[in-house]
C-alpha cells in the first residue's frame, strides 16, 4: 500500500467541478463510514489512514475539519483516537460536504503580469465573478441533493441480515402449441 499517494475514489467522475474537493469529500465519507461502523468504539488516525490508504497527515487534517463541524470528536481515553459523535441517521452527505468545502487549499498569491492592461484585468474580473456565481449555484443544487442521503444507510447495507437478494422464481417450461 502506497502511503505517499492518496487512494483514488472508485468513481472517477467528480462532483463540484473540482477533483481535489471531490477527493477530500469521498475520503471524509470513507473516514466517517469507518468511524460509524466502529461505534461505540473509537479508531486511531493511524488505523484510519492504513484502512483507507491515505497518508496520516491527510487523515488528521480531514478529522480536524470534521471536528470543527461537530461530526467527530477525539477520544479522551486513547491518544489520537476519534469517534463519530452524531447519530448516523441524522448525518447527511451535505454535512460532510460543508465540513470539507469550508477549508480552502492554500494557494500562492496571484501574480500580475506586467503586460496585462486594464481592459484585460476588467475582463478577467468579470469572468472570475461569473465562474464564481455559477460554481456557487451548482454547489447549492448539489448540496440540496446531498441532504437526502444519510450515513445511516452505510451501517444498514454492511450488515448481512439487512440486505438480502430475493430468490428468483423460475417457472416450469411450457411447450408452445404447434
Amino acid at each position: 500500500m502506497n502511503t505517499e499517494m492518496a487512494e483514488r475514489p472508485a468513481i472517477q467522475e467528480f462532483l463540484f467541478g473540482d477533483a481535489l474537493l471531490h477527493t477530500r469529500f469521498s475520503c471524509a465519507i470513507d473516514l466517517l463510514g469507518r468511524l460509524i461502523m466502529a461505534n461505540p468504539g473509537a479508531l486511531t488516525a493511524a488505523a484510519l489512514a492504513e484502512a483507507s490508504g491515505q497518508p496520516v497527515r491527510n487523515v488528521r487534517s480531514l478529522l480536524a475539519n470534521l471536528q470543527a463541524f461537530g461530526l467527530v470528536h477525539p477520544d479522551t481515553r486513547q491518544k489520537d483516537a476519534w469517534y463519530c459523535s452524531v447519530n448516523s441517521g441524522s448525518l447527511t452527505l451535505a454535512d460532510v460536504f460543508r465540513s470539507v468545502a469550508a477549508v480552502k487549499p492554500e494557494s500562492s498569491a496571484p501574480r500580475k503580469l506586467a503586460s496585462q492592461d486594464a481592459a484585460h484585468a476588467a475582463a478577467r474580473i468579470g469572468v472570475d465573478l461569473l465562474l464564481m456565481q455559477a460554481t456557487m449555484a451548482i454547489n447549492q443544487v448539489v448540496l440540496q441533493h446531498l441532504q437526502s442521503f444519510d450515513l445511516g444507510k452505510l451501517k444498514a447495507v454492511s450488515t448481512r441480515d439487512t440486505y438480502r437478494v430475493p430468490a428468483s422464481r423460475t417457472r416450469a417450461y411450457v411447450a408452445e402449441p404447434l
